[in-house]
């Protein structure tokens, strides 16, 4: 059964709302995005949501290689999973907004994938090697000891290009596609990522799939798309990021994400005001994302998971700067007209 989760921003003093607005609208799950320069920190925000929820899944959404070594990622995910009773995940990509504030790149596939295996044997209790010292986290190992159930918290990784998924394949429990509702792109990444696992002796059954999807959903068209397009934005300028990703892209598809890659603001990420927002087109967005009436929205979501074996679904939609009233009247008529639909 595909689960269905939502992603937030940690501003202080909204988080334990967040939770509770998920919860209470029958939600699966709940993310919150870290990035530093632009919000509170995620795992402060996870520790206040685990406290004001008792059923849905808590999580990163994504955090990054960079600006926390893995036994500090390990350590604090680790502590959001105690906290909540076992309800906790860890989704970890390349790194995007975090990483441009500090003037840093995402990190290197190498890198990545050796932040992935330390992270592994972290969060499995195991020791990791440091410049000649070797140490697992040992609060970590003690609780395991105590054989306290569902202590080792699922990693997830984000993913976009062939490379990427490749390194999920062999490290990840989870695999959460980044590449907008695109079905094909999704169908040859499992494909992708099951072959991988395979090769490093592990069942390919053994890895879930999810996909982070921009939906937002209004019977006025327009008020969805002014909720969303934002986060439309964020995601193809991630796309954007990766060269092997462009060229999977049909012609009219690039050109829009190559131009928004190239106009991209950090200083504006999510902004729906922002310049680069004109490249995206009515006719891209129909494409990328499942943005319009509960019922176009309905018919797509349902569309693409009959087609691809996909575990969860992340809805991406808020923007950033628009009017709190149309993003929460919009997030109501997905929680509320969408999703009960969908799952039934």
């Amino acid at each position: 059964m595909t689960e269905f989760w939502r992603i937030a921003q940690p501003f202080p003093g909204t988080s334990e709302q967040n939770a509770i607005f998920a919860e209470e609208h029958g939600w699966d799950g709940l993310l919150f995005t870290d990035s530093q320069h632009h919000n509170g920190d995620c795992y402060a925000a996870l520790a206040i949501a685990a406290k004001a929820t008792k059923r849905i899944g808590l999580g990163t959404g994504v955090t990054n290689p960079y600006t926390r070594h893995a036994a500090v990622t390990a350590s604090a995910i680790s502590t959001i999973q105690v906290e909540s009773d076992g309800r906790a995940v860890l989704g970890i990509g390349r790194g995007d907004s975090a990483l441009a504030r500090l003037g840093l790149r995402p990190a290197s596939l190498g890198k990545f994938e050796a932040y992935l295996a330390d992270l592994q044997s972290y969060l499995n209790g195991q020791e990791v090697i440091n410049n000649g010292y070797s140490a697992p986290i040992r609060w970590l190992v003690q609780q395991t000891s105590l054989n306290r159930p569902n202590l080792k918290v699922p990693v997830d990784v984000a993913a976009t290009g062939p490379k990427v998924i490749e390194i999920a394949g062999r490290h990840a429990d989870m695999l959460t596609f980044a590449v907008g509702a695109d079905t094909k792109r999704m169908i040859a990444g499992v494909e992708r990522a099951r072959q991988a696992r395979e090769t490093t002796g592990g069942a390919a059954e053994t890895l879930k799939f999810g996909a982070y999807i921009n939906i937002a959903a209004h019977s006025d068209p327009a008020l969805a798309r002014l909720a969303s397009i934002g986060s439309v934005a964020v995601s193809a300028h991630f796309s954007g990021m990766d060269k092997a990703v462009r060229e999977q892209l049909t012609p009219s598809d690039r050109a829009v994400i190559e131009a928004v890659t190239r106009d991209y603001k950090v200083d504006r990420h999510g902004d729906p005001s922002a310049a680069h927002i004109e490249h995206l087109s009515d006719s891209f967005v129909s494409r990328f994302a499942i943005v319009g009436t509960p019922a176009q929205c309905v018919d797509r979501l349902g569309a693409l998971l009959e087609d691809v074996p996909l575990s969860r679904v992340v809805f991406m939609g808020n923007s950033r700067g628009v009017d709190p009233a149309i993003l929460e009247e919009v997030a109501k008529v997905v929680s509320e007209e969408v999703l009960p639909l969908v799952r039934g």
